[in-house]
């Protein structure tokens, strides 16, 4: 036998071995290196954390951006509605029957937001309180409900006393307080005239017609009750005509958070938007006002027939 043969093919197998074997051991590395090292998932987080914190406020700005239009959609659609009521009766709806009816102005034109059903389930007969309307009043309507509102607790609170949906509008009854004698607004309560275009003096562009009421009083508690001294924040609800529920002004501080000059805040215009609120004017059309607007100003626009002069830069 040939021993340099033998040896030559026996050293010829170990490196064909070492060489197919080679191979697999690189391999087997690269695929142990693909996975993260606790100091680069660490890295990654950091760097998503940082990209989400930048994200964030564009996202909450384009959402809120989005509520707002939806708001001032909502004002649209309800200015649309009285003026189709105005059609029908050449005058505006009446902010409340005082006589124990408290039959709102949004009750009187839910069949003009295709809510019909709604509205013939209310008798204006009885009161807004009564047992056979509450259910009624207890229906969430979407038009009514402006998507930034914060409601701070549960409305209605039916253990606290209240049995009425929540809202975010309220018309407006002047620049007076709605409990007063003096409604020298747009649309008023049945005691205090019947009124329609022709009215308004002022012009129906420099009047308003119905703005934002929020639940955002924070020293607003309940007084009485089985939830006596707890937050209530407000009352807003489109069921019920009643100052500070369904009719507001323009009496106190306005867009206020909290209760300043007694109770008028109250009833006074207010939202849980940045800066201002949105109003529905008489013609139909939907404005935001900041809240730095002048107060003789803002009573100006609030009444019908005050004879003021209206500059539209000063809003702006």
């Amino acid at each position: 036998m040939d021993y340099r043969f033998v040896i030559a093919k026996c050293v010829g197998g170990l490196v064909a071995g070492n060489a197919l074997r080679i191979p697999s051991r690189a391999a087997s590395r690269r695929r142990t290196r693909a996975a993260f090292t606790l100091v680069e998932m660490l890295v990654v987080v950091a760097i998503i954390g940082v990209l989400v914190a930048l994200v964030m406020p564009a996202v909450q700005y384009a959402r809120e951006a989005a509520r707002r239009s939806q708001c001032s959609n909502n004002l649209k659609q309800i200015g649309i509605a009285i003026h189709l009521y105005h059609d029908t009766y050449r005058k505006f709806p009446m902010a409340t029957h005082w006589r124990g009816k408290y039959y709102s102005a949004f009750t009187a034109i839910l069949p003009y937001l295709e809510q019909s059903p709604v509205y013939q389930g209310y008798d204006p007969k009885l009161s807004a309180f009564d047992p056979l309307n509450a259910a009624t009043v207890a229906i969430p309507i979407a038009t009514y409900t402006c998507p930034s509102m914060v409601l701070p607790r549960q409305v209605p609170a039916r253990r606290c006393g209240e049995s009425a949906a929540p809202a975010s509008y309220a018309v407006c009854i002047g620049s007076a307080s709605g409990w007063g004698p003096i409604h020298n607004g747009a649309i008023v309560a049945h005691d205090k005239g019947s009124f329609g275009f022709d009215d308004i003096l002022d012009g129906t562009a420099h009047t308003l017609m119905v703005g934002e009421l929020d639940y955002g009083l924070a020293n607003y508690n309940f007084t009485s009750g089985a939830c006596v001294g707890m937050h209530r924040g407000g009352v807003s609800a489109w069921g019920i005509g009643y100052p500070g529920y369904s009719m507001a002004c323009t009496v106190g501080v306005y867009n206020s958070d909290k209760l300043i000059t007694g109770f008028q805040e109250f009833e006074t215009f207010r939202s849980d938007h940045e800066s201002g609120a949105h109003f529905a004017f008489v013609d139909g059309g939907v404005h935001f006002i900041h809240d730095s607007v002048d107060k003789t100003l803002l009573d100006a626009l609030a009444t019908r027939r005050g004879k003021e002069g209206i500059d539209w830069e000063d809003l702006r």
